[in-house]
């Protein structure tokens, strides 16, 4: 199906133009999402009848999908914007920058759209927007108990970058991962960076609600790039020691990041056989035969 501005138009939270990136909401069934876009001068004005041709990488669908889990944990970004907003109105901002023509801004829409687009379905019958999947065990706990206390988002965000640096040097994609997340509660990335390591006495203090979600976003995190090796697995086992989990209990949250993790993979490639879920367990230390079971449970919980 080709993705034209005047399809997604009703879902349009909210548009606006920061320098040559369109920053765009999108609301589907009461949730918000958000996506960016660049501006990119068409000599080809195809009005609202833009076609996206950007063909995004399983890899990159797994990373926009993750950081919409990991903004909402932190109640950052899309959670509560709801509330603020009324109906559907679209809140659209003038730019100086008239040197972009609408159709190019509208282009630049729907390439945000895009960043976001494997959420949703379209369906035909009702002609509109649907979100294309429940929530898994791991997404649940995430919502029911977002992290609420600064010293827990900078505790998140200390272990995140520690964990980063567990296998060397943060690659530049990495270091954008972050800074689109880190705000004033978590300090900016140069801030955390500068951080001494995490220490016991400062994971003690983490709250009790926190503590787990904390956890399972970081294993989730490591797990993002298939390549999850020997020091990042010998760093979390750290950490758990010093969040006081259990040996049981730690490896319950892993689990449930692993499952996570290979849903969203499925989910961002379309379709996976058998045995590219068995590679990609293999990838990110996980038992094949729980991996095939994460695979049937979600098929299950889809329907």
């Amino acid at each position: 199906m080709e993705i034209t501005y005047d399809l997604i138009k009703p879902i349009i939270l909210e548009e606006k133009a920061d320098n040559s990136t369109m920053v765009c909401k999108f609301q589907v069934e009461g949730e918000v999402f958000e996506g960016k876009g660049n501006i990119r001068i068409d000599s080809k004005d195809t009005g609202s009848k833009v076609k996206n041709m950007v063909r995004r990488t399983v890899m990159s669908r797994m990373r926009s999908s993750l950081m919409r889990m990991v903004r909402g944990a932190v109640g950052g970004g899309m959670a509560g914007n709801i509330a603020s907003m009324a109906g559907n109105e679209v809140v659209r901002a003038n730019t100086s920058h008239n040197s972009f023509s609408a159709a190019e801004k509208k282009a630049a829409v729907v390439k945000a759209f895009e960043r976001v687009a494997f959420n949703f379905y379209y369906d035909e019958e009702s002609k509109s927007w649907k979100i294309a999947r429940r929530l898994s065990e791991f997404e649940k706990r995430l919502k029911a108990t977002p992290l609420t206390t600064a010293y827990d988002k900078k505790t998140l965000a200390r272990m995140l970058i520690e964990m980063a640096k567990a296998d060397g040097q943060i690659a530049a994609e990495e270091k954008e991962f972050f800074q689109s997340f880190l705000d004033d509660d978590t300090g900016s990335f140069a801030q955390v960076m500068r951080e001494a390591p995490l220490s016991r006495v400062e994971l003690e203090e983490v709250s009790t609600e926190g503590r787990e979600n904390i956890f399972m976003i970081t294993v989730a995190v490591a797990l993002s790039d298939k390549d999850f090796d020997q020091s990042e697995k010998d760093k979390l086992y750290e950490y758990a020691e010093m969040m006081s989990f259990e040996e049981k209990k730690r490896d319950d949250l892993i689990k449930l990041a692993q499952d996570y993790t290979i849903e969203n993979a499925i989910h961002a490639s379309g379709n996976m056989s058998r045995e590219e879920v068995y590679q990609f367990a293999d990838q990110i230390g996980m038992d094949r035969s729980e991996a095939e079971r994460a695979q049937i449970r979600m098929s299950k919980r889809l329907g």
